[in-house]
């Protein structure tokens, strides 16, 4: 077995196996709404809130 095959079986990798990469990297590959000044709260009334994007199209880039 080589040595990559075993690091991507170990039991850390499978926890997590974003492990090498940065959290910022993680939501630009996902394609992800950039929410810093581009929300705003609608509150449910149950004492639950909704943070919804004003800008879909904004995302990580």
């Amino acid at each position: 077995m080589r040595i990559k095959e075993a690091i991507e079986l170990s039991r850390n990798y499978l926890a997590y196996p974003h492990q090498n990469e940065s959290f910022y990297d993680i939501l630009k590959k996902k394609k992800a709404i950039d929410l810093r000044n581009n929300f705003y709260i609608v509150d449910l009334g149950n004492g639950y809130e909704d943070v919804l994007p004003i800008d879909t199209n904004k995302k990580f880039k």
